[in-house]
């Protein structure tokens, strides 16, 4: 019963007015005669949206409706075709039709397969909402990744640290055990790309970035250079961690705590302080305990008239004491 046949895309539903219609595109084929044939996703769960123009394959399979003895057919498609092996747009040019045409036209043409090479500028319509871009790099593969890209340059890359791979872009990253894995989650590049050529990730200069490291260590220009003592910068530092940076980064707990746990110490850097949480909270005890002794007159400032006594304040500086005390580990 399967069968495989290409389709170009003429129209995306985007609506969820018709339950039985979701996700559906409207293709055609060599064999639909110009008439505009209706296809589903074949995978539920992950799905890649094609734009006017582009190419898919078509398999036809089993369809929900039937009778006895008889098994009706529908067909799913798969992925757009990587016609122009561009991420960001894979259409053909002049591949779309009107409704009502009969005549060959431009399909008979374009389904015999002339991408556009102009540099990814096209003269199709690739369908309402769709913007264009011709900055949209590829990312640098190396031998044995995994790559998600999406079109207007956010990726996932799993992949690892190779030293002499013969490739355009070298990693960013380093590290002395080549075969670790590293994980980036980057979401658009500060200096676009170009059609068709390979850019590799920088932690500096994509707008917003994840990376999960093992041994590698990241290239960073944090904007704070004192992290404070005995703080490696991150391009020294070949442990495994996890790099969040953006222009903006917020927390927030909706109805719980905000937790930050250090095995070492937890460092506020800000353009005055590099504020290391056990330090100042010692810092802090310290502090108190001496006011505490000087309101409890343990410690007395000396006067003409003699030492000085008990505070009026004694017992509220005294709590103030055993809260912060109550926070030690």
């Amino acid at each position: 019963m399967a069968g495989i046949e290409t389709g170009t895309v003429q129209k995306i539903n985007l609506k969820d007015d018709d339950v039985n219609e979701v996700y559906s595109i409207e293709v055609v084929t060599r064999s639909s005669s110009m008439t505009f044939v209706v296809v589903y996703p074949l995978d539920t769960n992950i799905k890649r949206i094609p734009i006017v123009g582009e190419q898919v394959i078509i398999l036809t399979s089993q369809s929900p409706e039937g009778a006895p003895n008889k098994i009706a057919k529908k067909r799913y498609y798969l992925n757009p075709t990587s016609t122009q092996q561009n991420v960001h747009n894979n259409a053909l040019p002049k591949a779309t039709i009107g409704k009502s045409s009969t005549s060959g036209g431009d399909y008979g043409d374009t389904s015999a397969g002339n991408p556009n090479t102009s540099g990814g500028e096209s003269d199709t319509d690739l369908g309402d909402g769709f913007v264009e871009r011709t900055d949209v790099g590829s990312l640098q593969p190396f031998l044995g990744d995994v790559l998600i890209e999406g079109r207007f340059g956010h990726s996932l890359r799993f992949g690892y640290s190779p030293t002499e791979a013969d490739t355009t872009e070298d990693p960013s990253w380093e590290s002395s055990t080549v075969e670790d894995p590293i994980t980036i989650l980057s979401n658009g590049r500060k200096g676009g790309g170009s059609y068709n050529k390979f850019i590799i990730e920088s932690a500096d200069d994509d707008l917003s970035s994840i990376y999960l490291t093992s041994s590698q260590k990241i290239s960073l220009k944090t904007s704070q250079t004192n992290l404070g003592m005995g703080v490696d910068v991150q391009s020294k530092f070949d442990k495994p961690s996890v790099i969040i940076t953006s222009d903006r980064i917020l927390l927030d707990s909706k109805s719980d705590y905000v937790i930050l746990s250090g095995a070492k110490d937890i460092i506020n850097a800000t353009p005055a302080w590099a504020m290391e949480m056990d330090k100042m909270f010692t810092i802090l005890e310290g502090l108190i305990q001496q006011v505490a002794d000087l309101t409890a007159g343990t410690a007395t400032f000396a006067t003409g008239v003699g030492p000085t006594g008990p505070a009026t304040n004694v017992a509220d500086v005294q709590k103030l004491l055993t809260d912060l005390k109550a926070m030690a580990q």
